[in-house]
C-alpha cells in the first residue's frame, strides 16, 4: 500500500521521522542502533560508525532541509590520549568523530541536501541507495585500527574535515598500542608538515578575493600589528595572518604524551 503525502502537510520533524525509519530498517540488521537522530554502531570494540540526520540549522534560520552527516570515531584520535578511560558511552554523536563528511559532499562533490517538503518515502529510499553504494562499503573496510592505519589514506573524500591530521591520528593509534617510538616518528612528521605550512603562510601570505569596496581586518603575523585592507578593485589581496595556534597545541600535546618533539633551532 502506498502512502500519499499532500504537499506541505507534514512538518519537517515528521518528514525526518519517516526518512529515518526507512534508513534504520536497512541499517538495523547491520548492527546500527537508533539514538535520537543518530544511527550508531561500534566496531573493533570501541570504534564508532555514525550516520546522523540534521534537520536544518534553526540558529541560522535554515529550515526544511536535511543533511546526512557521516562519521567515524577512534577514541584515542578524538580525545588525543594514549590511555582511554572506560566505560564507553552508549553512543557518540557525529560531531564527536575524528573522521567526518556529509553524504552530499561524499557523493556529489559539494554540500548538497534534501528538501523536506518533498516525498519523505522517496527521500528515504534515495538515502538508503547512497548509503549502500558509498558509505557502508567504506565502513566495512575502515572497521578496525589496523584497517584505518592501512587504508585511511585511500579515503580522503571520506574525511572531509580532518584529513590533514592523518599522521597525527596515526600517532595516537600506535601510541595507544604502546609503540612510543613509532608514535614519536609519526607525531614529528605531522609537526614538521604543520611547521612548513605555517612558515609558508607567514612568508608567502594567503590570497583572498575581495570585491571593490570590501575590506578585511586582521593581525599581521609578521609585524604583530592590526591591519585593514580595503579593495580598490575586484581581485586578490595578500594577507599575512599565519596562525601559530596548531603548532602551540602540538608542542603542549607532545609534553602531555611524553613525546620528544624535534623543534628546529632558529
Amino acid at each position: 500500500m502506498f502512502q500519499i503525502f499532500a504537499k506541505n502537510k507534514l512538518s519537517s520533524t515528521e518528514s525526518v521521522d519517516i526518512i529515518e525509519k526507512i534508513v534504520y530498517e536497512y541499517l538495523k540488521p547491520l548492527g546500527f542502533r537508533k539514538h535520537g537522530r543518530t544511527l550508531h554502531r561500534f566496531v573493533d570494540n570501541d570504534i564508532s560508525q555514525v550516520i546522523n540526520f540534521q534537520n536544518g540549522c534553526p540558529p541560522k534560520g535554515v529550515y526544511n532541509i536535511l543533511w546526512v552527516n557521516i562519521g567515524i570515531r577512534v577514541p584515542e584520535c578524538a580525545e588525543r590520549k594514549f590511555s582511554i578511560e572506560e566505560p564507553l558511552k552508549k553512543y557518540y554523536h557525529e560531531y564527536e568523530c575524528n573522521m567526518r563528511t556529509r553524504l552530499g559532499s561524499l557523493v556529489d562533490g559539494k554540500d548538497t541536501f534534501y528538501d523536506l517538503k518533498k516525498n519523505p518515502n522517496k527521500t528515504g529510499k534515495d538515502i538508503v541507495e547512497r548509503l549502500k553504494k558509498y558509505v557502508i562499503p567504506v565502513f566495512e573496510i575502515l572497521n578496525s585500527r589496523d584497517a584505518i592505519l592501512k587504508h585511511r589514506i585511500e579515503y580522503a573524500h571520506f574525511d572531509q574535515f580532518n584529513n590533514h591530521l592523518r599522521l597525527l591520528e596515526e600517532a595516537m593509534i600506535v601510541g595507544r598500542r604502546g609503540d612510543l617510538t613509532e608514535a614519536t616518528r609519526l607525531f614529528n612528521a605531522h609537526y614538521q608538515k604543520a611547521l612548513e605550512d605555517y612558515n609558508h603562510a607567514l612568508e608567502q601570505g594567503t590570497k583572498t578575493y575581495l570585491k571593490k569596496g570590501e575590506r578585511i581586518i586582521y593581525r599581521n603575523a609578521k609585524t604583530n600589528e592590526t591591519e585593514t585592507i580595503i579593495a580598490t578593485e575586484n581581485g586578490y589581496v595578500t594577507t599575512y595572518c599565519a596562525n601559530k595556534g596548531h603548532l602551540t597545541h602540538l608542542e603542549e600535546l607532545a609534553q602531555e604524551l611524553g613525546i620528544v618533539l624535534c623543534i628546529p633551532q632558529a
